[in-house]
């Protein structure tokens, strides 16, 4: 009797892991959050000369330069932005992975007890509306599009197809926002596809950026005339950077990543350096006044001055 007792307590424990103490929701600094996901963006390589849209953000909000997990490969850092955590918790080692490997005791596709900023917020607001839109297949493994109220994904061959598939999401997108999503995210694949074919830093990679900057004034227009842009935060983040033709190593080149959030409603409040990519989903749940489940190992980064 004693032993099941105890093993009854130890399931209530390990079921409750990813649980925040009492649910009462904050108040939300912000209606919305755009989340735009830019592979292959290093910091040390956004032509800013050549970004008007993405610099005017910038200029409007906060910044920082921040890193991502080892190595410096996608699979692994976009489970980090949706999940709030380190590699060793998510389970995303290897470079293109396909579900967790080796699956640790919270595998994010096993019943998603390791809650991803999506399922999250279906769980405190089950009537909220979000949506994902990505052009890498590998993206939709790292978040749980299962909790989604919208989710496409814009497939082609060769990387020589990315600027229009990422055409595509802006497009698509920018009619989802007429929905007045909760979350939304635009993911864009070309400046990493580019990065690989051409190098980083080449001038076929700058022209990637500036069609990824083109797209962020179309997004930018969108939330404007869907009403949303006083309640609206716009966060920008990348997955790892390059150095050659390949990215994964542990040098700053690869290593360090824009964190970009900007919009009306971040006005007086600053960002908390050093800032890691696990960041990210803690600050989005921050920012739209949910709960940060305690199984994250990020932290908000936006704090009031």
């Amino acid at each position: 009797m004693k032993k099941l007792v105890f093993a009854l307590a130890v399931a209530a424990l390990c079921g409750c892991v990813c649980e925040q103490g009492g649910e009462a929701k904050k108040k939300p600094v912000a209606k919305h959050v755009v989340l735009i996901g830019v592979d292959g963006f290093g910091a040390r390589w956004i032509p800013w000369d050549r970004m008007p849209n993405l610099s005017n953000l910038r200029e409007n909000g906060l910044y920082a330069v921040g890193r991502d997990n080892f190595p410096t490969s996608s699979a692994i850092n976009w489970a980090t932005v949706f999940y709030g955590t380190v590699v060793e918790v998510h389970g995303f080692r290897e470079w293109n992975s396909r579900k967790p490997d080796p699956a640790p005791p919270a595998a994010a596709l096993d019943g998603d007890r390791l809650p991803c900023i999506f399922s999250e917020i279906r769980r405190q607001d089950p009537s909220a509306y979000t949506a994902s839109l990505y052009t890498w297949d590998g993206v939709g493994f790292c978040h749980n599009t299962n909790t989604l109220s919208f989710v496409k994904y814009f497939g082609g061959e060769g990387g020589d197809a990315y600027p229009s598939r990422d055409a595509g999401v802006v497009e698509e997108g920018v009619k989802e926002l007429a929905k007045k999503p909760k979350m939304i995210l635009f993911y864009n694949g070309q400046p990493d596809s580019f990065g690989h074919k051409y190098g980083w830093g080449t001038p076929e990679y700058t022209n990637a950026c500036e069609r990824v900057d083109e797209g962020i004034g179309r997004i930018v227009e969108g939330i404007k005339k869907a009403g949303m842009w006083d309640d609206t935060v716009i966060m920008l983040v990348a997955d790892h950077g390059g150095e050659g033709k390949k990215h994964g190593m542990a040098n700053l080149n690869c290593f360090e990543i824009p964190f970009l959030v900007s919009g009306p409603a971040v006005k007086g409040m600053r960002l908390r350096e050093p800032v890691l990519l696990a960041d990210t989903a803690p600050t989005i749940a921050e920012l739209l006044g949910y709960q940060v489940p305690e199984c994250w190992r990020g932290r908000p980064a936006v704090v009031k001055r």
